[in-house]
């Protein structure tokens, strides 16, 4: 095994505390195959690890995030089969249907009938819930993984069964995330409600609240970065565990984030990117077939949608092989890079 520090443990040694190999004064564990770095404690397995100090070295917390993500590559793939496809599919089938025969000529829409909206609305919201299931479920088996309670031997029945295990835990842990997404969109329709009504009466006070917002948008999204993994983690308020996490080291964690958000954009890019080229470009890499006709001033005279977002079969299942790989390799990422972090200081219980 590598040597870290200095430090080697005695060969084949068993799972528990030892002196921290990266070089701190406490004490890490070791999971019998490798060292956790989601839980550096000071003083050993009953101390707080609140001390701010206490983020693992951003190379060992990148190598961490991808080494977790990646060995899990099969159980992910299952994942995404199960819930990736399906949502991108149903969402592809809802904008087709919606779109199909509209053209829009001047200020003009034409073609739209009243009758296909229940199944354009039931196909989308189907793609949203089992989306959020997908992406719940992520985060479910990620966290597992950070913690060491879902090891597998890698066979393809070991990661299918961690698959299914992960959709189960999703499912029981739904309802709360159902509730708290309702109490945030409570929040931001009430926030919303008041600056509507404060511009009815002094909207240039508005804009400068908003300004002045800014600063603390961004500050907020990073306190609650972790809220999704803290919902998966246990019940309670998740905010207040999302919000731990940065606590003395706010621009510490803004850093992380904001290199790990950039690092998975390249990823999906690349990816995307790849999928334009299999389809020949259009909407999203998808589609093609615009029928645009412009006046002699230049402004459009009439717009195809029909044609511009026609997705046969083939389109769909790129789409959906896309969505695949997405999940195994960006999303996945973000879930365990998220985790180790969210665990520095909410250790598991």
């Amino acid at each position: 095994m590598t040597d870290f520090g200095g430090f080697e443990p005695p060969s084949g040694p068993p799972a528990g505390w030892y002196p921290d190999p990266y070089g701190g004064s406490g004490q890490r564990y070791w999971n019998g195959s490798e060292w956790d770095l989601s839980t550096p404690i000071a003083g050993g397995p009953d101390a707080g690890g609140n001390d701010a100090e206490d983020f693992p070295d951003v190379g060992d917390w990148l190598d961490r995030s991808f080494r977790v993500a990646y060995r899990r590559w099969k159980a992910l793939a299952f994942l995404g089969v199960i819930t990736a496809q399906s949502s991108t599919a149903l969402a592809y089938m809802a904008i087709d249907r919606g779109v199909d025969g509209l053209v829009l000529e001047g200020d003009e829409l034409s073609g739209w009938t009243s009758d296909r909206l229940p199944a354009v609305i039931a196909l989308l919201a189907a793609a949203i819930v089992i989306g959020a299931i997908g992406s719940l479920a992520v985060n479910v088996l990620m966290l597992r993984a950070v913690d060491g309670d879902d090891s597998s031997s890698g066979s393809m029945g070991d990661e299918w069964s961690s698959a299914l295990r992960a959709i189960g835990g999703t499912l029981r842990v739904l309802p709360r995330a159902i509730g708290w997404l309702l109490v945030l969109m409570a929040g931001v329709a009430a926030a919303s409600a008041a600056l509507v009504l404060l511009a009815l009466v002094a909207a240039p006070l508005v804009i400068l609240l908003l300004f002045v917002a800014i600063p603390f948008i961004v500050w907020i999204a990073i306190k609650w970065s972790f809220a999704v993994v803290s919902v998966v983690d246990r019940p309670g308020n998740p905010f207040p565990r999302s919000s731990r996490v940065s606590d003395g080291r706010w621009w510490r964690t803004f850093g992380r984030l904001l290199l790990i958000g950039i690092i998975v954009w390249l990823i999906s890019v690349v990816i995307q990117t790849a999928g334009s080229l299999a389809t020949g470009s259009g909407f999203g890499g998808l589609g093609g077939g615009a029928q645009i006709t412009v006046d002699d001033d230049g402004s459009i005279e009439r717009f195809s949608f029909d044609e511009q977002l026609s997705f046969g079969t083939a389109e769909i299942v790129i789409a959906s092989v896309i969505s695949v790989i997405s999940t195994v390799l960006a999303n996945s990422v973000i879930a365990s890079a998220t985790t180790v972090l969210y665990r520095t200081r909410n250790p598991r219980r």
